[in-house]
């Protein structure tokens, strides 16, 4: 049998292993998940029929697009969030800024 001690140092080891082992798998699992996103996107898409010069233009388009459109609407989205809400602060009774700064 086995002193207490080198079973301890045992378990601590094989614990360590299995931790590595476990982060090895989630590792590969994040891994196959993303290969399989990019797998729904080619079917999606239709652009797994493409040739690679046609894929390679058709993905720098397409993520040229989705840049253009993410950057529009950090610019302007926020810009009409606060105009609709002053216009319903209006609507609703709310009072214009050219009187509360009178008012003071």
């Amino acid at each position: 049998m086995h002193s207490p001690e080198k079973a301890g140092k045992e378990g601590v080891c094989t614990s360590s292993s299995q931790n590595h082992w476990k982060l090895k798998m989630d590792i590969k699992h994040v891994k196959d998940y993303i290969y399989w996103l990019y797998y729904q996107y080619l079917l999606i898409t239709c652009s797994y029929v493409l040739e690679p010069w046609e894929r390679s233009m058709f993905h720098t388009i397409t993520v040229t697009v989705f840049a253009m459109v993410v950057y529009t609407a950090y610019v302007f989205v926020p810009i009409h969030i606060r105009l609709a809400f002053e216009f319903f602060s209006q609507l609703f009774g709310g009072q214009p800024e050219s009187t509360v700064s009178i008012v003071n």
